[in-house]
């Protein structure tokens, strides 16, 4: 019992490092070469965790050879359109200007029914108001607004709203993120001092965040929202 226990232990961990080792892409859309080694991923790890007699490297070593398969595989995608093209598809265009391109549908073994789904998976219910569609290599359908329809860019508006990035988790369940207060270019005295200031501790906060405009959001454990203007946007750094 103990033995199969800790099988699959190692199993498990070998799945998560191969997993991590992959890229993070293995998380998301699977290009085809992709799902194929997905597949026979959990068909080879299956058996030595299930059979005590089948020898642990009877499934390491085929997913080690998977790993640097799909590594030169990756390689090679990187360094030649080419050769991408052929494991991994291109991007097709289904609908242009609000016309449906039967003959590319059909290609890719879709129909229309097909196109209306994914369409409506992104939120547009009549193909007449597509200015482009496309059916991307891993099988993802994206679609695009005609110009006229789309809703106007601050640019066009004439309007600067500044530079919006990510912003700095500062505070998460009352404990201070000291990297991301780093990063921030402050220290712990200030985050204290700004705490202070709202009759705030640290240990009181659930989440405490600072944007690029340098506003602090703090949300306390007991509910309720503080916006704090705790930096001039000209502070801000990162």
């Amino acid at each position: 019992m103990f033995t199969l226990f800790f099988r699959a232990l190692i199993l498990y961990v070998v799945m998560i490092v191969t997993m991590r080792g992959l890229g993070k892409r293995q998380m998301g859309q699977y290009q085809p070469y992709e799902f194929a080694m997905a597949i026979l991923l959990a068909d080879l790890i299956s058996t030595p965790m299930e059979s005590i007699s089948t020898p642990l490297l009877y499934g390491i070593l085929p997913v080690a050879a998977l790993f640097l398969m799909h590594s030169l595989i990756t390689l090679l995608s990187i360094r030649f359109d080419k050769f991408r093209a052929i494991v991994s598809g291109k991007p097709s265009v289904v609908v242009s200007k609000g016309v449906i391109n039967e003959k590319e549908l059909r290609r890719l073994c879709l129909n229309l029914s097909d196109l209306l789904e994914g369409l409506r998976n992104v939120g547009i219910l009549d193909p007449s108001e597509v200015g482009t569609a496309v059916v991307e290599a891993n099988g993802k359908l994206t679609a695009f607004p005609p110009s006229t329809q789309r809703p106007p860019t601050s640019a066009e508006l004439g309007v600067d709203p500044g530079y919006e990035g990510l912003p700095l988790i500062l505070i998460m369940d009352g404990r201070v993120q000291n990297n991301n207060l780093r990063q921030s270019g402050k220290d712990l005295s200030w985050l204290n001092g700004v705490l202070q200031e709202q009759n705030l501790r640290t240990e009181q906060i659930y989440l405490a965040s600072l944007d690029t405009h340098g506003t602090l959001t703090l949300q306390r454990k007991q509910g309720g929202i503080h916006k704090i203007q705790a930096l001039d946007p000209e502070e801000v750094g990162w």
